[in-house]
Order: C-alpha cells, then structure tokens, then sequence
C-alpha cells in the first residue's frame, strides 16, 4: 500500500461520474420543502405553470439585463444569485419572480465510466430572475436576466461536482451563468389561466467568458399568482470550452449536453418574500449497524494513500479537499469509485514491457474496505471535525529532496490573457563559488491551474551574458522563449540543448521530485546558472507566478555524469472526412502557429517528418477518429537507463516507448495505453538496462479527435499551444565515468 502522491499535479478525484446505469436521486424540489408551515401552505396552493421565457435562462444560467432594475426586494435562497429585477409600468403588467425554492436547473451529459456507459445527471436550485407578462399586450412580454449560481451544481457524487465546477466551469472566477433573451414567439393574442403555450426563445447564454446564442422550444402556463415553465435545450459543451471531457481510462463525456428547466415564479404583488431553502445537514454519522469503522479502518487508508495529495496546501486540494472526517463522508461513493476503478491512485502505465519501480497501488483488501464503507452510507464513528493528516511512508520518503536551495526568480511574473499560450525563461542563480553535483530537484509551480509545463536548463558560464541580455531587452520578469528563439529552451540540439546549455529536467502534472540514484548527480560549474522555461496556458485572467526551484547538493566531486535528452514524433492529426472549415486546412494552422510562436514553430512539424522518415499522407490517415505516428531515432550515448518520460497534450490516446524495435533484443520501456493528461509521470526501471550508441529507440504517439475542445473543425499539428499536439518523450542516462563528459 502506497500513499498516492506528493507535491503533484492532479489527484484522487479527477472527475467521479454516477454509477454504470444508476441515475441520480436527487429528492424532487417538492421533497425539500422545509421552513415555516404558513409558507409550506401557501405554496401548496400554488397552481400554475410560468412564461417559457424564463426557461431558457435558467437552462444553464446567463446575464440578461432586460429591464430597468428595481421594485420588491426579495429575501433570496441561501445561495441563490441576485438578478436585475423589472418593474410593471401600468396595470395590465406582472412581474413575475423565479422562486429559487421550488425552481431547479439540471443537465444530462453520456458519459463512458470505466468502459460502461451512463447518463450523468447534476443540477441547483440557485436560480434567480424576473419575468413581466403584459396581459393586455402580451407580445410586449419581456424576459429579465436570469442568473444561474453554478457553485451549487451538484450530482450524486460530491467529488465530480467540485472537479466540474473548478476545472470545467471556473466557478470560483466565474461563479454566475446568465442568459439574456431577445425574442419571445408564439404567444397568443390574450393569456388565459391553465393553458399550456407552446414558445420559442431565442437569446444568448454566458458560461464562464464564453457567450453563445440558443433558440429553444418552451412551454408555460400560468394560473393566477403563479407561473410555472418547463423546457430542454440542447448544447454543446465544446461551445462553452468545458468539453468534451476525458479523464485517462476512468471518465470520458461525449460533446452534447441536455439542459433541462423546471422553474416555478411568483407574482411579486401577492408574494413579495422569497422563502429560505433549508440548508440540511450534510455531514454523516456513525450509523450503529456499521461493519466498517471509520477510525481504524478507513482513515488509515486515506491518510497512507489520499492525503499527501489533499490535505489543505497540497496540489490535489484544489480540486478536492480531504481535511476532515466529514469531507471523506461527503465523498464516499466517489472514493468507492476511483479506488475500485484502479483510477487511483494514479498510475498510467500498463504491466506491457519492463517493469517499472514505485508503482502507486492499493491493497484489493484496502480497496474492499473504502467499497464496503461506502455501501453502508459512509458512516463516521469519530467527530466530523477530526483531521485527516498524511502517514509517513517509506516510498514518499524516496523522492523528498534536501532544499539545500530554494530558488525563485527576482519577481513574480504576470502573465495575460493576450497571449494565451505563454513560454516563458527566467533565470535562477544558485551563486556556485565552485563546481558542485546536482543530486535532486524539484519544481514547484505556484498557480499551478496556469503551469501547462517547465523544462529547467542549465547554462554554462560562457553564455550566462546572453541569458542576461536577454532578459533585460524583455520587461518584466524573464523573456519569451518559444521554439526557435535565442537562448536556452529556444533551440534543442542533438545533445538536448543549444550550445553551452543543457536540459536537466522538466515537470509535468502528476510528477514527483527528480532524485537520482547514489554516486550519479549531474554537474554544475561555477558561474553556471538554471534558466527555467514555464508553458503557462491563460483560459482567463491569471495570477502572479512565483514558482519554485528547489535543488538538492551533493559535497562529493566523484560522481558519474547524469543526462536528459529528447526523442520527439510527429503529430499530424486532420479533420475527418466530411468536416470542413478554414482550419481543416493544414496551411491555414501553420500560419496561425507562425503568427503565434514565430517562423521556427511553424518548420517544426514538417522537420520532424523528415527525421522521421513519415511522409504526410501515412501521418494523414484517419481510423475511427484517431491518429498515430510513430519515429525511430537512435541512442546517443552509452550508458544506463535511469528513466523514460512521455508527454503529450489533451487528446493524447497512446504512448509506447520502445527499445530496438523488431530485434532479439526489443524491450518496450513504456506503455501508456489511456493517455491521461494529468498524470504525466517519470517512470524508472527495477532492473538495469544498458543503452549502447546506435540503439534504436521508438516513439509511438496516437490522439483522438473526439477530445477536442472545440466546436469548430480544426486540423491539429505540433506546437507549442496547450490546444495543439506533441509526441515527446525523454530518456534519462547515467554515463559510464570513461565517456562522461569533462
């Protein structure tokens, strides 16, 4: 039994869709009903159903200002959202105002849960919002905004909801949908109580930035002082940049999405309060016929495998947060679901090939337990205030460094959403009086929903005056340095960096700290210095950046030589046949990435097709949506193999690294056979094997095109945007003392 992680990218709780088959259950608005008796009976009596308009807002929220803003102030639903408000200008009007306490927004998405595939159900009640019916002119009937809290989304399973809601959503930026309705039509020349209208709405929804007009079927009827209105829209989540979503092996959604709105609105004349909705409790409690006890069952577990990721100031407690008892309660389907799916702890690499050192696992047994909690309710016999603290570990223990420096750059770097894919080098300058050996590293992001990746160089002495002039010709902190531009991380050579630098590792989501092996480090001269280039990837307004560098040394000056070098593949991934637009055009796509990331980017797919022998049309073919390529390059040095890295980008399908390929002696060195983009991790050999000059190392890469984010059609090619493509790989080797380099 392992612990999961520390100080990685994603965690435990990537996404945790229903169960294969079971649908939501979720008490009807009805069921919820608690508060004060005169209010339960006064809505008893309400018999009615309201104006389609309101509908298609509610949908998935949106910002519409239709009216002037005022009369009748309301005392909203813990949660619910506060919306412009319309005011009636003569006697043949009605403002009519949605009541968050009995109106709720839900969505159907199809997801594929570890190979089943089921519907996943969400919704909220924090909806909120006017309507004015004219009733002497009812086609001068107006939709107010309506606001929707996505914050208060929520699913049977507590730990989807936070992923989708920060990750998807941006609900913490972004935490209001609003829809803005422009036009109403089919209503009839006089409105009459109990009859049911048939609409259509056509206005613009707001997700997160992100504006899209709809036009949606509706229905309505009104009875006396209520309002009541049903609808379904169809959307697309690629529209709202939320999708689809695909989580390695455990989760993927397909792109269409169902919206449906069951609103209820109240005419503020006759009911000018709002009532509370209950907040309920949600924490669990011992239940006295528990076969699993929390306290010496379940909270060994979580703390030896889940809370070095989640506890509070962790990398996984920004998508969940495993401080208390009451939150591991909250989360026990979930946790059930990610522990006997194998999607957790997280470990991507399948049994093919060479076995691999420190796999993340979990016991069956252990597994049993969190499944068996789980059945029961998710019981606590301990206070739901109990702390939940990471265990020490024996494995953990092994990739913790020594900060025998803690580097940052002079200032924090802030980036903008003007350049939404942003390569950026800074200098960090350890100050070596003296020749020293790296022994570990570790780069720490600080706003790690903006680090896409960072590959750190080290710079020898020589070329340290460029780096600096660099970096004062550029204001703020550091220089842009995408592909083909002067300095370190510009240009890679055969040896894995331009002359007088050389890459020495690089973090990914989901990696641990780079410790290498007893009597290897690599060597820094005195006056070198660490240049760090960070991808960072603004979807909106970022942060200041203050990333980390910390640096374990070793006082010895005998140890054997430690080198990273590259080994890339093509990515030429085309529109399907049938699909056309302007960025199905290979052409169009490279003079965007020319006009992003300069001249050199552009060359780079083309160049690699050429070291790689793979002509366009092979790289071209299509089956079932997905694209492959694979390239053969040879090893550069001798040495020992000490570790094997993949990385590629968001509809990344497959890796595969392989060693002499079709010979007595192949070995395939790693197996990724469902890519999952938050678990990149460096994955080292038990045993030894040698690497001789000449070897022949393949590359093997495949994408899926279902995964991408994007409503438009797009051809999609190596770059360096998070929304293009990469099959790169590195391969770390320990030098033999006779060949290290001097």
């Amino acid at each position: 039994m392992h612990r999961a992680c520390k100080n990685v990218g994603m965690a435990d709780d990537e996404l945790v869709p229903d169960h294969p088959g079971e649908p939501a259950t979720e008490p009807a608005v009805e069921d919820r009903i608690e508060t004060e008796p005169a209010r339960r009976s006064r809505l008893a009596t309400m018999a009615a159903w309201g104006t389609p308009v309101l509908l298609v807002a509610l949908v998935m929220g949106g910002w519409s200002v239709m009216r002037t803003v005022n009369p009748a102030e309301v005392v909203p639903a813990p949660g619910a959202p506060t919306a412009p408000k319309l005011a009636a200008s003569g006697p043949d009007q009605v403002v009519y105002r949605v009541d968050a306490y009995r109106s709720k927004v839900s969505y159907e998405v199809t997801e594929i849960l570890a190979g089943s595939s089921n519907i996943a159900r969400g919704s909220t009640t924090g909806v909120a919002g006017d309507i004015l019916l004219d009733t002497a002119d009812p086609d001068a009937s107006t939709v107010g905004t309506i606001v929707v809290n996505v914050e208060q989304l929520t699913s049977d399973q507590s730990i989807r909801d936070n992923r989708l809601r920060h990750d998807y959503l941006q609900s913490t930026q972004y935490p209001l949908a609003t829809l803005t309705t422009t036009s109403i039509t089919g209503l009839p020349d006089r409105i009459e109580d109990g009859v049911t209208y048939d609409l259509e709405l056509s206005g613009e929804l707001t997700v997160r930035d992100i504006t899209k007009p709809h036009t949606y079927a509706a229905t309505a009827i009104r009875s006396g002082e209520t309002m009541r209105i049903s609808a379904t829209i169809d959307t697309l989540l690629s529209d709202y940049g939320i999708g689809p979503i695909s989580l390695g092996p455990l989760v993927s959604t397909g792109n269409e999405a169902k919206l449906l709105i069951e609103l209820e609105a109240r005419d503020i004349t006759a009911d000018p309060v709002v009532g509370e909705l209950a907040s309920g409790d949600t924490s669990s409690t011992a239940a006295a016929t528990s076969t699993v006890s929390f306290s010496s069952d379940v909270q060994p577990i979580l703390e030896s495998n889940c809370a070095s990721c989640h506890t509070p100031g962790e990398a996984g407690a920004m998508v969940w947060t495993l401080d208390t008892a009451a939150h591991a309660a909250e989360a026990g389907s979930g946790l059930q679901l990610v522990t006997g799916t194998g999607y957790m702890p997280p470990w991507p690499a399948s049994d093919v090939g060479i076995p691999l050192q420190h796999a993340r696992t979990m016991s069956e047994a252990d597994i049993k337990t969190i499944a068996d909690w789980a059945a029961e309710g998710s019981p606590l016999d301990v206070d739901p205030a109990t702390k939940i603290e990471p265990a020490a570990d024996a494995l953990e223990a092994q990739f913790t460094i020594r900060e025998d420096l803690l580097l940052t750059a002079d200032a924090p770097y802030q980036g903008s959403t003007e350049l939404t894919n942003d390569y950026r080098c800074s200098i960090l300058d350890p100050q070596f009086a003296e020749d020293r050996f790296i022994t570990g590293s570790e780069f720490r992001p600080d706003q790690r929903e903006n680090v896409h990746h960072a590959l750190v160089f080290k710079v020898d002495q020589s070329q340290v005056a460029l780096t600096q002039e660099l970096d004062a010709a550029d204001p703020g902190t550091g220089w842009q340095c995408f592909a083909g531009m002067r300095g370190p991380g510009g240009t890679q050579g055969a040896e894995g960096g331009t002359t007088g630098s050389q890459l020495i590792m690089g973090w990914v989501p989901g990696q641990r700290p780079n410790v290498l092996p007893d009597g290897a480090g690599i060597p820094m001269g005195a006056g070198d210095v660490f240049v760090v280039q960070t991808h960072y990837h603004f979807p909106h307004e970022p942060e200041p950046d203050l990333s980390q560098l910390a640096v374990q040394l070793s006082d010895r000056t005998d140890l054997d030589e430690v080198i990273t070098q590259t080994y890339l593949g093509p990515a030429e991934i085309p529109c399907p046949p049938g699909e056309t637009g302007p960025l199905c055009d290979r052409e169009a796509v490279l003079d965007r990435i020319e006009a992003e990331y300069g001249p050199a980017a552009r060359a780079i797919p083309d160049g690699l097709m050429l070291l790689c022998r793979q002509p366009l049309a092979t790289l071209q073919q299509l089956v079932d949506g997905i694209a492959s390529s694979s390239c053969d390059q040879r090893i550069r040095r001798d040495g020992e193999l000490l570790a094997v890295h993949g990385h590629m980008h968001e509809i990344g399908k497959t890796f595969r690294m392989t060693l002499n390929p079709g010979t007595p002696e192949e070995r395939v060195l790693l197996d990724i056979p469902d890519w999952d983009f938050q678990w990149q991790l460096v994955y080292a050999p038990q045993e030894k094997i040698a690497l001789k000059r000449g070897d022949v190392v393949r590359i093997e890469c495949s994408w899926d095109r279902a995964l991408i984010k994007s409503s438009e059609p797009k051809y999609v090619t190596w770059a360096e945007g998070t929304e293009d493509e990469m099959c790169y790989s590195t391969i770390t080797t320990r030098l033999p003392r006779e060949t290290a380099a001097p």
